[in-house]
């Protein structure tokens, strides 16, 4: 159960998990391959738009897990405006791994123990730190391409590649008829898929989310059960 519970935490320190779009398109759709900026914009426009994306200073949020008839509390502060983030998982309440990164660097404690992250850890986590991270992929050094199209769940979707300044590759698919981007996959954290959309303070996030791991005896699923944008934040939240 220990190496499970660390499987999540690794998905969830290497991903903008929570921030995720999906939208079922018919049958036959055509696609017409896009470049990275277009792909890009197409996901802000069906998020709520860039005038409602750059209002945001910070967002909280926990998802609840069942593991082994466990729950898991994922919870997660990005307070972009002060570059600081947080972030815990609780197994029945006992904080079993916390991360935190401020003042440029990052620490995780886990099973009594305190690590400083080395710069390839930093380099992954930094991205999560910005509630919507896909506007300062540039600004943050990453490398973006356009891998044409494919297919998730039969719904078809253009595939965006993103390399970071220390070499880790992410591909993240976006729905050709929506813009709005439905899965994350990497060497590091498997695949991580999102549904059950809805509005918060008008802008869309996803409900539910299923990560899926080659070291998972089968994917987990969270549920979204808060989240709010622009709160006040207690410093003491990232000590």
């Amino acid at each position: 159960m220990q190496r499970s519970i660390r499987i999540i935490a690794l998905a969830v320190l290497f991903h903008s998990t929570f921030r995720l779009f999906a939208y079922s398109d018919g049958p036959g759709y055509s696609v017409k391959e896009k470049t990275p900026d277009e792909i890009i914009n197409s996901y802000v426009t069906a998020v709520g738009g860039m005038e409602k994306i750059k209002g945001v200073r910070n967002m909280v949020m926990v998802m609840e897990a069942s593991i082994q008839g466990m729950t898991l509390e994922i919870s997660s502060t990005s307070d972009q405006e002060n570059k600081r983030l947080v972030q815990q998982t609780a197994m029945n309440g006992n904080v079993v791994q916390k991360t935190i990164v401020k003042d440029g660097k990052g620490f995780i404690s886990a099973m009594g123990q305190v690590q400083e992250l080395q710069s390839e850890q930093l380099d992954a986590v930094n991205a999560q730190i910005f509630v919507f991270p896909e506007i300062h992929y540039e600004r943050l050094g990453y490398t973006l391409s356009s891998e044409g199209e494919s297919e998730v769940d039969g719904e078809k979707v253009h595939v965006l590649k993103i390399v970071t300044k220390t070499g880790i590759e992410t591909k993240e698919y976006y729905s050709v008829q929506s813009g709005l981007k439905l899965r994350t996959s990497s060497e590091q954290a498997g695949d991580i898929s999102y549904s059950d959309y809805r509005e918060v303070d008008g802008l869309k996030i996803p409900h539910k989310m299923a990560i899926s791991n080659a070291m998972l005896p089968m994917p987990i699923e969270a549920t979204l059960v808060m989240a709010k944008f622009n709160d006040n934040l207690d410093s003491s939240l990232f000590e």
